[in-house]
């Protein structure tokens, strides 16, 4: 009879040592491989949050102060709004298209430079030593000229604020349903509607909720709809938001040095403002530690200490529609 043997007691340990060693080694490769993974994701999300974040900042600041084919706001008397965002009829008073409150602190209510006070933001929501940015403007294109609606115009039952305008008359802001001025279609009325748009920019700590352990910075607006401010949230990750605006001083329209905390005057003067986002991942990145300080212009924000990946965007835009009321240069 053959005599069978198997294997000694060290060859089993070695056997076992060895599976484990490349166990290991798999495992390891499979969790490096799934930190590049998390760690792409979340740059490319980043990436793209902030392009759209700047995209839309862009639009606005470049739309400032424009309201139709109006070249001055004097005789634009501003209307009462149900639920406003401050005192004298503020949403619709054409005369601050550009206000800006500089590094709120969340010791009092926001107030900007031009003192009007925000009551629709509540300041325990909004994310400390960032700016906030009010901006004032109508519609690129008028929504309705000539009784034509424009291509992409919805005849919508929701009533809106319009500036309407005609020649040799005054403008002024009027509410109405789009529904009604679809209906006004073919009748050759000389007027142009330019639908109004108001908002102010700020950063609130959370995207759903407050209480989250890692609750998301976002990019909000509180927005004018119909007879009311109300809050809409833009982009997730927004951490910080900084402008510095150009101020021209020999008067050929370039901007000579930047401010971050404007006076009065100087923001109204601006010719162009420099727009600084810093970004957050959504998600921690396993075993990333941010370790670096950031520059919005300006200000240095320190380095977190946490497994969020931080990225900086900037640009300049040009204030195209700056709108300086009679009187504003000599109060200044």
């Amino acid at each position: 009879m053959s005599r069978a043997s198997g294997l000694s007691l060290v060859e089993l340990l070695i056997s076992i040592v060895l599976g484990l060693v490349l166990s290991s080694g798999m495992v390891a490769a499979y969790l490096e491989s799934k930190r590049h993974y998390v760690y792409d994701e979340q740059a490319a999300r980043l990436q793209e949050n902030g392009r759209y974040a700047m995209t839309l900042l862009k639009r606005e600041f470049a739309m400032a102060g424009f309201f139709g084919a109006s070249l001055s706001t004097d005789d634009m008397v501003p209307e009462p709004v149900a639920t406003d965002c401050s005192e004298r009829n503020w949403a619709l008073d054409a005369s601050t298209p550009l206000d800006l409150v500089d590094n709120y602190t969340g010791e009092a209510a926001p107030t900007t430079l031009g003192a009007a006070v925000f009551t629709c933001l509540d300041g325990a929501d909004i994310q400390q030593v960032t700016d906030v940015i009010a901006i004032k403007r109508t519609a690129g294109e008028p929504s309705f000229r000539d009784g034509v609606p424009a291509a992409d115009f919805t005849p919508a039952t929701g009533e809106q604020w319009y500036l309407r305008l005609v020649d040799y008359v005054e403008p002024r802001w009027q509410k109405l349903r789009p529904v009604d001025l679809y209906e006004q279609g073919g009748t050759g009325s000389p007027l142009a509607f330019w639908e109004a748009s108001t908002k102010i920019f700020y950063i609130r700590r959370y995207s759903d909720s407050a209480d989250l352990p890692d609750p998301v910075p976002t990019l909000c607006a509180e927005t004018l709809a119909g007879q009311h401010m109300g809050t809409r949230c833009l982009v997730e990750g927004v951490e910080n938001m900084q402008f510095e605006f150009g101020t021209d001083s020999d008067g050929d329209g370039v901007a000579n040095r930047y401010v971050a905390a404007p006076a009065v005057g100087e923001l109204r003067g601006a010719v162009s403002v420099r727009i600084h986002l810093l970004l957050r991942s959504i998600n921690k990145i396993p075993g990333y530690r941010d370790d670096r300080t950031y520059r919005l212009g300006q200000q240095l924000v320190a380095a977190q200490q946490d497994g969020f990946l931080r990225r900086v965007f900037s640009t300049t835009v040009n204030l195209r529609n700056r709108i300086v009321p009679i009187g504003a240069e000599r109060e200044a």
